[in-house]
């Protein structure tokens, strides 16, 4: 297995690139802070808020659209790992895959405000692990917290009202919470911009852009901008990066099965419960729950591979010693 097997800190510099350079800007980078600057601008000058019900079909679409591919690769970056090898190891993987993903959903139906508050955990880990990887998990962590508290910081009713939509209404303390670490958080990650700025100033500029979305624009236009526009196009550019020895049809043959299997499994859950809520209630359940049991799973593929390359990276630092090789036995003289 090679250090390919899951995105790494390198993946926006130059191959060969020596530390210490700065890397350059991915292209994701432009895409979000065009797009996100474009956002809070037409927020701040004409405050164009759009009913929820558009809000919760526009990000339906968009997470479906662009923000789902980038999971649909997990069985590629599986086979990197070694999880699989031919049909029968193959149909395990997804065996196990599925079954964490439906584990998951059941969970949420039983117990949905623990639910919700673990997916929030394991979502901020996930999401702030697009920058300073190279850095501990604490600061990625506490940036990913920072991430999905500061909307609460700015409209704490609004959040409350998302997460009593998804686990109940026991579930607006989480955002009452979300609300009160919001100021510490901001101020945290603002110094988490500033330490990043020194070795990537595209990272500083993101973390940034990302606590300004949150306090100008309402909870869920932020997340679709975030989501849509640099989490997912980051790791499906560092995807298709990763698979560039793999034929490109191939490649997004898996892309396309892979995001649309789930899709389908949201649309009978759909139908099945018709008529138990309102259509845009029960879209941001699917959207939301389906989410968080997709990235389960998926993080249990990251943690594998973040661990196969830090022993690919203990084993190149240290190589073995070579075993010296025997002394040749003398060679007898010639008799005169």
């Amino acid at each position: 297995m090679t250090a390919t097997a899951t995105t790494r800190p390198t993946d926006t510099e130059p191959a060969g690139q020596a530390p210490g350079i700065r890397p350059r800007a991915p292209r994701e980078t432009y895409l979000f802070t065009a797009t996100a600057l474009a956002t809070i601008l037409a927020f701040l000058l004409a405050d164009p808020e759009p009913p929820l019900v558009v809000q919760t079909v526009a990000i339906a679409i968009l997470a479906a659209v662009l923000g789902m591919p980038h999971g649909a690769l997990d069985p590629l970056v599986a086979r990197r790992l070694g999880l699989w090898r031919g049909a029968l190891s193959f149909g395990a993987f997804n065996l196990v895959y599925s079954g964490l993903a439906v584990a998951v959903v059941a969970l949420w139906l039983v117990a949905p405000a623990p639910s919700l508050v673990l997916f929030l955990v394991v979502s901020a880990v996930h999401f702030g692990g697009d920058w300073m990887r190279e850095r501990s998990p604490a600061p990625r962590a506490l940036a990913g917290a920072a991430l999905l508290s500061l909307p609460a910081l700015r409209d704490e009713d609004a959040v409350a009202g998302l997460y009593a939509t998804l686990a109940g209404e026991g579930a607006r303390s989480v955002a009452a919470a979300q609300s009160a670490l919001g100021l510490p958080l901001l101020v945290l990650l603002l110094v988490l911009a500033v330490v990043a700025a020194r070795r990537a100033p595209h990272e500083a500029v993101e973390l940034g852009l990302v606590a300004l979305l949150a306090l100008t624009t309402p909870p869920l236009v932020f997340f679709i901008v975030y989501f849509c526009t640099l989490h997912s196009a980051r790791h499906l550019r560092e995807g298709f990066a990763e698979e560039r020895e793999q034929p490109r049809r191939l490649t997004a043959l898996v892309v396309v099965a892979y995001t649309v299997i789930p899709l389908i499994a949201a649309g009978v859950f759909l139908a099945a419960t018709a008529g138990t809520a309102s259509l845009d209630d029960q879209l941001l359940r699917v959207v939301f729950i389906g989410l968080a049991a997709l990235t389960v799973p998926h993080m249990v593929l990251v943690g594998l591979g973040d661990r196969a390359l830090r022993g690919d990276e203990r084993a190149s630092a240290h190589p073995p010693l070579r075993a010296a090789r025997p002394a040749a036995p003398p060679r007898p003289r010639a008799r005169r």
